[in-house]
C-alpha cells in the first residue's frame, strides 16, 4: 500500500546495482523492440510477437498504454503485454466491454495505476483474473504520499488517501517522469519475483529505461529554464499536467476539463476567458486525441495561442513504430509545451 515506496526502493538497491553493471558489460538493452499494442485489437506487445522470440514466461495486461510500455521495456522478450484501454479512449471514462474480460482471463498479472484511475477496470480484472494470476496497482504501492498532487474528488473511496481538505489524488502520476521512474522500480521487482530465473535481465532493462527517464528529465529542465518567467503558466485541456508543472516549476493555473471529466458551461467559459486574459497566459494547449472547441474559443477570445497536440495516454506513431514509446511521448510533450512557452526546445531534438 501506499507508504511502503520507500522500503521496497531500498531492497531494489542491489538488484539494480547488478542491471547496471550487466548492461556495461552486455551493452544497452532498451533496443530490444519491446513496446506495448494500445490498439483495440488487443493484441500482445511486439516484445513477443516477432517469429524467432521464444515464448513470453508471463502473458500481462496493463491500464493505459504508457503504463504498458513502460512494462514491455523492463519484461522484453519474457512478456507479452496488452494494454486494456485502447489508444484514443479515455481511461477515466472508458467503460470495460465484454470483450476485455476475455483479454484477462489468460493474463498472469494485471498492472494498474489505482488511485481511482477507472475502478471499472480494477474490478473487471479482480473477477476475470484466473485464481493463480496477480493484480498491482503500481500508484498506490510504489508512489510515496509526497510524490502525489490531491486535487481529485475522492467520491466514496475509503482506500485511496485524501488530504486535509478531503480531496484525492490526482491519477495522472505517469505524466512525471520522477514519478515513472518510481513505476518502473516496482515493474522490476513485481516481475523479478514473478520471473525469478530473468531478475538480472529486468535489473538490467529496468536500468537502462531509467537512465533514459533521467537524461530526458535533465533535458527538460534545460529546456523549460530558457521560458520566460513571466510565461510559465500551463493552461490545458484536461488536469493531467500537474504533475508535469510541478517538476518544472510552471504554473498550473487552469485545467478546461477538471477532475469531474466535463467541459465548462458558457459562463464557465466565459469566466475561463477573463482568467486567462488576466493571467497574460501566452498559449492555452489542447489534446491531439481530444480536440477541444471550447480551448480555441477561450484561446481566440483571451488573445492568447491555441496549441493543440498534447496527448497524455495515448503514445505517438503505431504499435512497432520507433517513437510508439512513454519516453518518446514525454519527448513530444515536452518540445510543444516549452515551445508554446516561447521556450528554446532544441535541447530536446531527437
Amino acid at each position: 500500500m501506499i507508504g511502503t515506496a520507500a522500503r521496497r526502493r531500498t531492497r531494489l538497491a542491489a538488484l539494480l546495482v547488478v542491471g547496471l553493471i550487466g548492461g556495461a558489460c552486455a551493452g544497452s538493452e532498451s533496443d530490444s523492440g519491446s513496446s506495448s499494442d494500445a490498439a483495440e485489437s488487443g493484441q500482445p506487445s511486439a516484445s513477443a510477437s516477432t517469429p524467432d522470440s521464444p515464448e513470453p514466461v508471463l502473458r500481462i495486461t496493463a491500464t493505459v498504454s504508457p503504463l504498458a510500455d513502460l512494462v514491455a521495456r523492463v519484461g522484453g522478450e519474457r512478456v507479452a503485454v496488452r494494454s486494456l484501454v485502447p489508444a484514443g479512449a479515455d481511461a477515466h471514462t472508458y467503460a470495460p466491454r465484454p470483450r476485455d474480460a476475455m483479454r484477462l482471463e489468460d493474463a498472469d498479472l494485471y498492472v494498474g495505476i489505482g488511485l481511482a484511475l477507472n475502478d471499472g477496470a480494477v474490478r473487471l480484472a479482480r473477477t476475470n483474473l484466473r485464481d493463480d494470476a496477480h493484480l498491482v496497482l503500481l500508484g498506490e504501492e510504489w508512489l510515496d504520499l509526497d510524490a502525489l498532487v490531491f486535487d481529485h474528488p475522492a467520491g466514496d473511496r475509503t482506500d485511496v488517501p485524501r488530504d486535509a481538505s478531503g480531496l484525492g489524488p490526482n491519477p495522472h502520476v505517469w505524466t512525471s517522469l520522477r514519478n515513472a521512474r518510481a513505476l518502473v522500480l516496482g515493474i522490476i521487482e513485481v516481475l523479478s519475483e514473478l520471473d525469478a530465473d530473468d531478475a538480472a535481465g529486468y535489473a538490467t532493462r529496468g536500468a537502462a529505461l531509467i537512465a533514459e527517464l533521467d537524461a530526458l528529465d535533465e533535458r527538460i529542465v534545460a529546456a523549460v529554464a530558457t521560458i520566460d518567467p513571466a510565461d510559465r503558466v500551463l493552461v490545458t485541456y484536461h488536469d493531467a499536467w500537474i504533475y508535469f508543472a510541478r517538476d518544472y516549476g510552471l504554473d498550473y493555473a487552469i485545467a478546461v476539463q477538471g477532475g469531474d471529466y466535463s467541459d465548462p458551461s458558457a459562463a464557465g467559459v466565459r469566466s475561463l476567458i477573463d482568467q486567462v486574459r488576466a493571467l497574460g497566459v501566452r498559449a492555452v494547449f489542447g489534446s491531439r486525441v481530444f480536440p477541444s472547441a471550447v480551448l480555441e474559443v477561450i484561446a481566440a477570445e483571451s488573445g492568447a495561442t491555441y496549441v493543440p497536440g498534447l496527448s497524455d495516454d495515448a503514445l505517438p506513431g503505431e504499435p512497432g513504430d520507433p517513437d510508439h514509446s512513454y519516453v518518446e511521448l514525454m519527448r513530444q510533450n515536452a518540445v510543444i509545451i516549452v515551445e508554446g512557452l516561447g521556450g528554446d526546445a532544441s535541447g530536446l531534438a531527437g
